[in-house]
């Protein structure tokens, strides 16, 4: 239903969906990127200390000890880095700084679909162009597109094919002038980030989160680095008090108990080894290879295999009219589940 008041850009816009409820908790969830195990850590030493919070005042307005916290354990400044509710939020606030009326923004898709949503929000124009055959970069189909656009929105590794691109190719891109957003939210499960170029260029924007390789999608917390400059900017547009008190004392447990991440990571490649070569076995697919926590394989009738697996207590990420689906790499048990159930799903055909 529209109200007179909307603006007439809601009519062509949909509110952000994973297509499904999944309150049971007997359902294994494979389709929203999520590490599966709890870091136990961390909630042992929020309840201890939960008490002792000061819920009934503001945090401070900066996030100032939060910021200084990443930025140590990351080896910058806390000038260098904003916080932000989600990196949803770090999109958000990108596209109120820097996005205005009719500006162009390359997005290399598929793709996080929010990059489009965002730029469409604050009136700029999204220039999507299609990824290469193999899922690969269209290297110069962006530097020419670059020539006429303020912005490029990577994501890498990409969601939702799990590539990762090159250094080469990033610095390339760089090297045009435009402002570069670089998404790491699953750089961890792929032993390559690009927050050391900040130290060359200062047209770039890291996005990095603690939703993925930490475990903590629940607590909602992402942040980004970049230059002094462009961290300033982006803070006069960002929702005051836009952190929590608990979610940044977890932030703060998180890094302290960074080995859980560590061998959660580990795990996760095992694990995706596994499925990955599992897949390549069955006939009537084809996965891609992934630097991510999740795999994109390719099938005749994704909606077919969907509806199976669901039948079969296993969810996945289904993408309306795309020949692939997107499964998440969880543990090793649901990992086995999985292989299991599409293989009789495919001798059943």
């Amino acid at each position: 239903m529209k109200s007179k008041f909307d603006r007439d850009l809601l009519d062509t816009l949909e509110p952000y969906s994973s297509e499904i409820s999944v309150s049971d908790t007997n359902i294994i969830r494979l389709h929203a990127n999520e590490l599966p195990w709890k870091n136990e850590a961390i909630l042992w030493t929020l309840h201890e200390n939960i008490l002792e919070m000061p819920i009934n005042r503001y945090p401070e307005v900066t996030n100032s000890y939060i910021r200084g916290r990443i930025a140590d354990y990351l080896g910058f400044e806390k000038e260098n880095v904003l916080v932000g509710n989600g990196s949803d939020e770090i999109i958000d606030t990108i596209g109120k700084a820097f996005i205005s009326t009719l500006d162009k923004v390359l997005i290399p898709a598929p793709t996080f679909s929010l990059y489009s949503v965002i730029t469409r929000i604050y009136s700029g124009l999204p220039i999507v162009l299609p990824l290469n055959l193999d899922y690969t970069l269209p290297l110069e189909n962006i530097l020419s597109e670059s020539k006429n656009a303020k912005m490029i929105i990577i994501c890498s590794p990409n969601n939702p094919t799990g590539v990762q691109y090159s250094e080469k190719e990033i610095k390339e891109i760089l090297d045009t002038g435009i402002l570069v957003i670089l998404d790491e939210a699953y750089s961890e499960f792929s032993d390559q980030s690009g927050l050391h170029l900040l130290d060359h260029y200062d047209n770039l924007i890291v996005m990095k989160t603690f939703s993925k390789a930490f475990g903590l999608a629940g607590f909602r917390t992402g942040y980004c680095v970049s230059s002094e400059t462009l961290v300033e900017s982006m803070s006069k547009v960002i929702l005051p008090y836009n952190m929590n008190t608990i979610s940044m004392s977890v932030i703060d447990l998180a890094i302290k108990h960074e080995d859980f991440m560590k061998v959660s990571v580990r795990k996760i490649k095992e694990n995706r080894k596994y499925l990955y070569g599992s897949m390549q076995e069955i006939k009537g697919i084809n996965p891609i290879p992934s630097s991510a926590n999740f795999i994109l394989f390719e099938a005749e009738d994704p909606k077919m295999i969907y509806q199976e697996l669901l039948k079969r207590g296993i969810l996945i990420r289904y993408f309306e009219g795309k020949k692939y689906l997107r499964v998440t790499v969880g543990s090793y048990e649901e990992c086995v589940k999985f292989i299991t159930n599409l293989r009789e799903i495919f001798d059943g055909c």
